[in-house]
């Protein structure tokens, strides 16, 4: 017999379906010597804490407990509540007349972790073979198990989530017990390894947009008439610069004495437009909850894996949780076939034709998982409305891939009056292509018809007031993009990106989101994103910085794709987690001002394990260290600092002490002007304590500043404190140029604090 285990049990009756074992049992199928089985997601996990000791750890969280990592080897157990389903698998494991596994969870690093943990807490001897699949189709089963791999081929794979494992683990429980303890004040404080980099991003966009002071600015538009129609341009300027005075604006109008325009060049080019790229798991997110407010990510995801199991002949779409938009080179001949049976009778089935293109096709942008395209499986008319709107926008993704690009008529002139240049543009759709397949139609802003060299008539030229605008909110697109590409602007398929660098992965972000909203530290008005006060009290206070940082968070899951590729050890990133799980969980308990405890535990950078620190002190208790000239050992006494170099004068010069606030650990700058409370120093602001109810705050990030080069300083917040002015040099307007300024402030009853910059002369 030969024993197939599933990842859920779904997947589990389409392959059973497929090798005829038709004979359903408690917990499997059963026939042509075929046993297919399955797990229910996750059906082994990591033990918890009190597991390990539930007279010491059982209770209430004590500070002392923490740091926490187990002195042997970590453990598991069978998740409550699926023991009944373990049992089952494990007893078929162990059948008699089972020969061999195959190992059938979803071909990615959870679906290996789920099958490694089972085959592990089963006591598993037999040979286990792999098929690696992207779709449950007869076709892919077929050619699947013809290729079987071999399980040292995963071990690499297995490494990875294994280590995911770990290190979510280990990060989650110190540092949301030590947290919730010194800074929860009663509320649990969830910190996660992929959590606070993405409430950052949205505290730091919120803060951008709180602290933004729109500006006017001015543009000239000029009214012409040609023989063939009217039109309108805008005074040509240098990009970089704004004309942010009326009066200079009003002199450029006034300056202009003529009623005739020249045309001076006329330019027309043609463009094209293709397709958007084939859907990713994160664009397909971002697209469908744009579009539809009743979707979340989470709700995407858990359809697209519906899609993905079928109905028990086979699924509908290949596999989604993939972050690449395109194919594998090798898929040509199965695409041509899926295209041709679902273009079969479309509206636009006579401009939908297969072609091998590089826009589609490009192995070497593919790391694990193609693009989630339709499979030949035509879905049936009992979709749920929810399940054909995402069938539907991947269906036509599809096949908009394989249509022709749209193309356009682009026509920029440029019309001289005096010695001013004015620019109008048009841009004309001339042929639908692939828009044809979402209903467009031609459309476009149409110029009249002039040629170089003609006249026209001037019948209006005046400023126009416009307003420099904040950043938009995240919505749930925009954010998943900035998970995606670690808060880098970029394309769906910018090849700048490190590989496997990124916040999360495409299985993992939905979840993400739906936890910073459930536990509080943001929410969603409409389809906007912002930062609640918990959330904003969470970055503020927190001092584990690293956690908030999106390049170590990305390196962190760049580390993870390494072993996943066996270029990086998975025993040297746990010895690094778990130093970097020591040193700040102290770091919490005794705050900025004491040093890290390491009377019990230190970390042995030649061993790379921790051990009691008594090792590492000779029998008069001094540390051992070695003098790295000559390879010899030395001591230094218990306290003893090293020898330096400086002067005794230089040495006398001791810096004065800073004043720490006792309950935050911050540095006190001085007294607050409005409330008296400690105005403290943050990673992002100098700000009162009570800020929130007196609203004095100065933003490092202020954008007023940082549009004249500068950043408040704690000489500035003192003297604002104290005197309700501050001066500053080394201000830069637009154009370079130096000059200084007196500072002052305003509260508004917002409670926003807004600085007014006047130039000294």
């Amino acid at each position: 017999m030969i024993l197939v285990l599933a990842e859920k049990p779904s997947v589990a009756k389409t392959i059973a379906s497929f090798l005829k074992a038709n004979a359903r049992k408690d917990g499997y199928f059963e026939g042509n010597n075929y046993i297919v089985t399955y797990a229910v997601g996750h059906l082994v996990s990591l033990y918890d804490m009190k597991d390990y000791d539930k007279d010491r750890y059982s209770g209430s969280w004590k500070m002392e407990h923490y740091p926490f990592i187990p002195e042997s080897k970590f453990k598991f157990k069978v998740d409550k509540g699926k023991n009944k389903q373990f049992n089952i698998v494990s007893s078929l494991i162990n059948r008699k007349d089972v020969d061999y596994i195959i190992n059938a969870t979803d071909n990615d690093r959870e679906g290996e972790l789920i099958s490694f943990l089972i085959f592990m807490m089963a006591k598993n001897r037999k040979p286990v073979k792999r098929i690696l699949v992207n779709e449950w189709t007869p076709e892919d089963i077929t050619r699947g198990l013809k290729e079987l791999k071999d399980d040292e081929d995963m071990r690499n794979l297995q490494a990875a989530g294994y280590t995911r494992l770990i290190t979510d683990w280990l990060i989650g429980i110190n540092f949301t017990c030590a947290a919730t303890l010194k800074y929860g004040n009663g509320k649990m404080l969830n910190i996660g390894r992929v959590i606070l980099p993405t409430v950052k991003l949205v505290y730091d966009r919120d803060m951008e947009i709180r602290n933004f002071v729109p500006e006017k600015y001015y543009e000239i538009e000029g009214n012409f008439r040609a023989k063939n129609g009217d039109y309108k341009g805008k005074l040509a300027i240098d990009k970089n610069k704004k004309i942010n005075d009326l009066d200079q604006a009003r002199a450029i109008v006034d300056s202009i004495d003529s009623k005739i325009g020249l045309i001076s060049s006329k330019k027309v080019t043609k463009s094209k437009e293709y397709a958007p790229k084939l859907f990713s798991l994160t664009s397909l997110q971002g697209f469908i909850t744009s579009k539809y407010a009743s979707f979340t990510s989470d709700k995407v995801l858990n359809i697209c894996q519906s899609l993905y199991e079928g109905k028990g002949k086979g699924g509908y779409i290949t596999y989604p949780r993939t972050d690449s938009v395109y194919l594998e080179e090798s898929l040509a001949g199965k695409v041509e076939k899926t295209l041709n049976l679902i273009k079969k009778g479309h509206p636009c089935e006579n401009n939908i034709k297969f072609s091998k293109s590089k826009r589609v096709f490009d192995s070497s942008k593919v790391e694990s998982h193609s693009a989630i395209i339709p499979t030949y499986i035509i879905p049936p008319p009992s979709l749920s409305n929810d399940e054909k709107i995402v069938y539907e926008a991947i269906r036509d993704r599809f096949l908009a891939n394989f249509m022709p690009p749209a193309e356009y008529e682009n026509t920029e002139i440029n019309t001289d009056v005096d010695r001013y240049k004015f620019q109008s543009k048009g841009k004309v759709l001339k042929v639908l292509g692939y828009l044809e397949l979402y209903g467009k139609s031609t459309s476009g802003n149409l110029l009249p018809w002039v040629e170089k060299g003609d006249s026209v008539e001037v019948l209006d030229i005046s400023p126009v007031e416009k307003m420099t605008s904040p950043p938009k909110p995240y919505t749930e697109d925009s954010l998943l993009k900035a998970m995606k590409n670690c808060g880098k602007n970029v394309s769906e398929d910018d090849d700048s990106v490190l590989s496997g660098y990124s916040i999360g992965t495409s299985a993992t972000r939905a979840d993400v989101l739906k936890k910073i909203g459930q536990v509080g530290y943001v929410k969603k008005k409409g389809k906007s994103y912002f930062i609640t006060d918990l959330g904003i009290n969470l970055v503020e206070i927190f001092p584990v910085e690293d956690l908030f940082d999106v390049d170590f968070t990305g390196k962190l899951e760049k580390s993870l794709f390494d072993i996943q590729k066996g270029n990086f050890s998975r025993k040297d990133y746990l010895n690094m987690i778990c130093k970097f799980v020591y040193d700040n969980v102290n770091r919490i308990k005794f705050g900025p001002s004491r040093p890290i405890n390491t009377d019990k535990i230190v970390y042995n950078p030649k061993t790379k394990k921790f051990v009691k620190e008594s090792s590492l002190r000779n029998k008069d208790g001094d540390l051992k260290s070695t003098d790295k000239s000559t390879g010899k050992a030395k001591t230094q006494k218990s306290g003893q600092a090293k020898t330096s170099t400086k002067t005794k004068s230089s040495l006398s010069k001791k810096p004065k002490a800073k004043e720490i606030d006792s309950q935050t650990g911050l540095e006190i700058i001085t007294k607050c002007p409005v409330c008296g409370s400690n105005v403290i120093e943050s990673p992002k602001a100098f700000s009162c304590k009570n800020y929130r109810e007196c609203g004095f705050t100065i933003w490092k990030n202020d954008t007023q500043l940082a549009s004249y080069n500068k950043k408040p300083n704690k000489t500035m917040v003192k003297s604002l404190a104290k005197k309700g002015q501050a001066s500053m040099k080394g201000l830069q307007d637009i154009n370079g140029n130096k000059f200084e300024a007196n500072i002052s402030y305003n509260i508004g009853p917002d409670k926003i604090l807004k600085l007014k910059i006047d130039a000294k002369k």
